[in-house]
């Protein structure tokens, strides 16, 4: 499965260019926050740790900028939660 970056957003392409398997997209915030608005997996993909991966693939990146993440998507929000060793690099409006 291949995951790609476009602008504010990690997605997985549709294999036949139709509608994207999954996505999650973000908004930077000044230059040093981010929030998390948005994540969507396909029902027919759900399950199979697509979610995790874009989700992981953007506080990775977060990271790299040094960037705090403000959770905004109920998915965010539960990751965060279930994370404790994302604290440090959460953020609030």
């Amino acid at each position: 499965m291949q995951f790609l970056e476009d602008e504010n957003r990690f997605y997985v392409p549709s294999p036949d260019g139709g509608e994207d398997i999954g996505e999650i997209t973000y908004t930077r915030i000044g230059n040093d926050k981010v929030s998390i608005d948005h994540t969507y997996v396909n029902i027919n993909y759900r399950g199979q740790g697509i979610a995790d991966r874009l989700f992981d693939l953007v506080i990775e990146q977060m990271k790299q900028e040094g960037r705090k993440v403000i959770p905004v998507c109920s998915y965010a929000v539960k990751q965060f939660e279930r994370k404790p060793d994302l604290q440090s690099i959460k953020a609030e409006y």
